[in-house]
Formats: structure tokens, sequence, C-alpha cells
């Protein structure tokens, strides 16, 4: 029997989809700090349990004991690479050899920021001050060979001259030197839509923190009282994921690391890759 053109179109996109959902399961790295409690135990079990349930790729900022060279023979010999480091302000402000040299030993090419100091609520001189600084470490360290990014926590989206905080630190950084990782559920925790962003701003995000979070959470901006609850497997919450990856794969996400804050983040992340699994966008 003859298929028609629409028939044709139809399982061609069932068969891109089907595709698209095997890479993107494929691709999915572990940020590290989701087993930060088995890890602090014993770190050796906890990357052969990361290995055991799929992941090869790592986003990492504690070494927990180890030297990052220590570190690295450990993650290789499970079959896992770290590709992303999280270094802290105060690192980087003191200085970029050091965080670089941690990177460098992993062979990783992103250094992530996670925090912007300031008094509550985040300001616009805190972002002026946070732009100069993200230019100049930014240059720097690529020099070196590495990409710097920081990452969201939802509290850079008060309003500011150029609509949002957010906005005026992405204008005022140079995409040459500064990026982004976005982390979903701090995006929607803003009130933002991470499609949308992605749309906005394409190719400012290599990077992504792939989080659901629970059902009728207040998106109060300020991430420092969210209980680590707050965090649920992927599909269980308010997060729309189809959207936000196909928006990932159009706008330049090169990265994606699932994150989970919750105390039972094993059991969390099993549920999370099942989702993935299924997942048709």
């Amino acid at each position: 029997m003859m298929t028609t053109r629409r028939e044709f179109l139809t399982l061609a996109g069932a068969a891109l989809s089907a595709t698209a959902d095997e890479t993107l399961l494929q691709r999915m790295g572990l940020e590290l700090y989701s087993l930060r409690r088995l890890a602090a135990k014993a770190l050796p079990a906890t990357l052969k349990l990361a290995r055991e349930l799929g992941f090869t790729e790592l986003e990492t900022g504690d070494l927990f004991g180890r030297t990052a060279a220590g570190f690295q023979k450990l993650a290789a010999s499970n079959g896992l690479r770290v590709t992303s480091t999280m270094a802290g302000w105060d690192a980087l402000a003191r200085s970029r050899a050091e965080p670089a040299r941690i990177a460098h030993a992993f062979g990783a090419r992103y250094i992530v920021c996670s925090t912007i100091p300031h008094e509550k609520p985040l300001k616009m001189e805190d972002v002026q001050r946070a732009a100069d600084n993200f230019n100049r470490w930014g240059e720097q360290l690529l020099g070196q060979g590495i990409s710097l990014c920081y990452h969201t926590h939802g509290n850079e989206f008060g309003p500011g001259p150029d609509g949002t905080l957010f906005d005026s630190l992405v204008m005022k950084t140079d995409p040459k030197y500064v990026n982004y990782e976005m982390d979903v559920m701090w995006i929607v925790f803003g009130n933002q839509d991470p499609a949308k962003m992605l749309e906005k701003y394409p190719r400012r995000f290599p990077l992504m923190h792939v989080k659901d979070m629970r059902k009728g959470e207040p998106h109060t901006g300020d991430p420092g009282p969210v209980e680590e609850e707050a965090s649920v497997p992927l599909g269980t919450g308010e997060l729309d994921f189809p959207s936000i990856f196909r928006a990932a794969a159009r706008y330049g996400v090169k990265h994606y690391y699932i994150e989970e804050e919750h105390p039972n983040a094993a059991a969390q992340i099993r549920q999370s890759l099942a989702y993935l699994r299924r997942l048709k966008y």
C-alpha cells in the first residue's frame, strides 16, 4: 500500500523524535553534587554508581578530599569524564590559575561560577561588578583554552534597566569570554520561561542543569530558603521539558547535567532517566 505524504511526514517525525530522545539520553551527564552525601562517604563507590546509572559525563566542583589528578584517575577507571568544573567567586577572584589547573587535570573545557556576592536583593551595582570581573576572568581563561560560564539561580531576574538584571548581565558580558549555564528549575523559580530564554539568547547557554520543581512551589526568586525536597524527578513537577529540550537543541546547548537537590537523589535520578527514555519532544 502506498504511503501518503502526510503519513510519511508523521512517520519521519516519529523517527526523528526517537533518535533525538536516544541522543539526548546518551548525552545526559550528571552534576555530581546530586550524589554529594554518598561521595563524601565513598567517592569510588559513588563514581561506580554514576556509571551504573548510565552516565559517562560529569560536572563537579567538590573533589571530596582528592587531588584533581586522583579524582580524574578514579573517574576514568569508571568510564567517566569530567567536562565542566565549578569554581566559586572567591576562588576565581584570588587567581584563575588554580581553577584552570583543576579543569586541565580533567580535560574539562568549562569553568562555572555559581554565585555573585551580594546583599539581598541583587542590585545593578552587583551585576555591573560581576560583568566587569567575568569579562576579565573569561578573557584570561580563554587564553588557557577554557570557557567561563555563570550559573543562574533565580535571583537575577529582578527588574533592571534592560528588562531584568539578568538581561543587563548578558548585555554587559562579551560572548567571546562569558556565557551561561541554565539551571532550568531556577529559571522557572525566577518566573522565566527556559525555552523563551534560550531563544532570546541563542548560543549563550552551552551548559544546562536539568531538574524539575515540585508543583505549587512559590516562585520567589530567592533560592536560599527553598527546601531540597522542592527538587523532584523529571516529569513529575511543573517544568515543560519537551519545549525546553526542543529549544536547547535549536539554540546551542552542548552539555546537559541532571542535578538533584533532594536527599534521596539516587532514587530520583533513576525516575528521571526512566522519564527521559519515554520522552518524545
